[in-house]
């Protein structure tokens, strides 16, 4: 407590010397804080390396992201109330796709005639990585599921398949009409 009380008197101190309000003081203190962090930031530190940061994604083949559904599926389901044995089938409707960083621009002109002229600009940002170059990858889509098949032993319980169902379409964002949950014979 006593070290606000003295920050308190200080700041009056400075506020009444330089005649100046407090609000007036806290900007200069801000911007002050502001430069000096700017400056410490640009400053070389010894504990990075100076290399570049990797950029990695991850990209799956379709059977390989429909298996590692699968497998998650599975899991997740023969933790649900009633439900046993169970074997989970992702099927997929394509591969999947970066989508790369480019450059959009879009112009307009006036002619002296008054008549007005368009341009557009799109382009993929490219990089040099050393000996190869390559586009700078924004966004991963996994493919597309087209459907989930669920065989398990509780399926003939309405209640463990409405479960099975909305647990399904939650975590795949997918229609429970592409969702089928059947007995396990």
């Amino acid at each position: 407590m006593e070290l606000i009380e003295k920050a308190k008197e200080t700041v009056n101190k400075i506020c009444k010397k330089n005649h100046m309000s407090k609000k007036t003081l806290l900007i200069i203190l801000l911007f002050i804080s502001g430069i000096v962090l700017l400056i410490f930031s640009e400053l070389p530190s010894s504990d990075k390396a100076e290399e570049p940061v990797a950029q990695t994604t991850v990209m799956y083949s379709a059977d390989e992201y429909a298996l590692m559904l699968e497998e998650r599926l599975s899991s997740i389901i023969s933790a649900i109330d009633g439900v046993g044995t169970v074997r989970v089938m992702v099927t997929v409707e394509s591969t999947g796709e970066e989508v790369y960083l480019n450059n959009f621009d879009y112009g307009e002109d006036a002619e002296s005639d008054g008549a007005n002229s368009f341009e557009q600009k799109n382009e993929y940002v490219i990089v040099n990585n050393g000996d190869a170059e390559g586009g700078i990858v924004v966004k991963v889509r996994q493919p597309e599921i087209r459907g989930v098949a669920v065989v398990c032993q509780g399926a003939s319980n309405e209640k463990v398949r409405a479960e099975i169902i909305h647990t399904v379409t939650a975590l795949l964002d997918v229609s429970s009409a592409r969702v089928s949950v059947s007995e396990m014979g």
